[in-house]
């Protein structure tokens, strides 16, 4: 059976979920890049690396980008961010 062609709305609808989920990757690059430069250069093993200077550190590193400028970095993401840079 041949496949048909999908609705505008349809389209719209996948292209939204594109957009979002591309949005949600390039986010959380940007937290893991500020994460693992606390790690490998502030983190002086004393003080723990908190979700909070995560998300202060991408602010300074990405503040003039679109996808932290209009939104910041949630602690969610950075508590991920951090589970990724310390588990690896």
């Amino acid at each position: 059976m041949p496949r048909t062609k999908p609705s505008p709305e349809q389209r719209e609808k996948h292209n939204a979920r594109r957009r979002a989920k591309r949005l949600a990757d390039h986010r959380m690059r940007m937290a893991t890049h500020a994460a693992s430069e606390i790690v490998s250069w502030e983190w002086d093993g004393k003080r723990p690396v908190t979700p909070g200077r995560v998300i202060a550190k991408t602010a300074a590193m990405y503040g003039n980008y679109r996808q932290v400028r209009d939104r910041a970095i949630t602690p969610a993401e950075a508590v991920a961010a951090l589970d990724i840079v310390l588990n690896r």
